[in-house]
């Protein structure tokens, strides 16, 4: 089994520790191999809002280098974990560039077929307040990637490092990360059924890439997986 893990920084504080709890826990299930990437390291560019990813294909991104290396981790793995600390009440800078890059892949215009039957993790701490929103902007391009089982841990840690977070919150803490690591576990060994709301959208999107205004590329792409013509990218 591979999991496909994106921290939003390369602090190894309270984000990058949580994720090794899940990533323990996991461990006592079965032998996964994990494949990991750091940010800004393995994205350093911001999106420059060129449309090249939408008029001409994901491989003309000007920082196809490290955009298309993620895509394909990402499509390879079994699950994915995205992580990211809280700054001034959301996701890192260099998390939501990321998703920028990745905006080619919502359900709209070249959602990547995998995504339809995978799971995801995310993890998000914070020393004060504001999981809900970064939980929040890293769910909603799941969502409209086609991912359908999102699992969500956010966690108040009142410490800006690991070993400093008060005996009794870190115990909770650790519980709660284990719990919904079970709950991303089991569902990785589920075969998966799009939600009723990725069904729905991608319906209304069939019919939207069947008008004149679809982009070409993107009409091309949809004809080509036979979406336009019955065939669903699910069992």
């Amino acid at each position: 089994m591979k999991v496909c893990i994106i921290y939003g920084n390369e602090r190894k504080e309270n984000t990058y520790n949580s994720v090794q709890i899940v990533k323990e826990y996991l461990l006592k299930k079965e032998d996964i191999e994990y494949i990991e990437y750091f940010l800004p390291k393995d994205m350093p560019n911001f999106c420059i809002g060129c449309f090249n990813c939408f008029y001409k294909g994901r491989e003309q991104c000007p920082h196809s280098e490290y955009t298309m290396k993620i895509y394909n981790s990402m499509r390879e793995a079994d699950g994915l974990i995205f992580a990211s600390p809280v700054y001034v009440m959301d996701v890192t800078s260099q998390m939501k560039t990321l998703l920028d890059h990745y905006g080619h892949m919502y359900m709209v215009h070249m959602p990547m077929e995998e995504m339809f039957t995978k799971s995801a993790l995310i993890v998000s701490t914070t020393a004060g307040a504001g999981t809900k929103y970064s939980l929040g902007t890293i769910e909603r391009s799941l969502k409209y990637w086609g991912v359908s089982k999102i699992f969500k841990c956010g966690l108040t840690v009142r410490s800006k490092k690991w070993n400093e977070i008060e005996g009794n919150r870190k115990a909770k803490c650790i519980s709660s990360l284990e719990n919904k690591a079970s709950k991303f576990y089991e569902s990785l060994l589920k075969k998966k059924s799009p939600s009723l709301f990725v069904k729905g959208m991608f319906q209304i999107f069939i019919m939207a890439h069947k008008s004149e205004n679809s982009l070409p590329i993107e009409r091309e792409y949809w004809e080509e997986k036979g979406w336009l013509n019955g065939t669903k990218p699910w069992k």
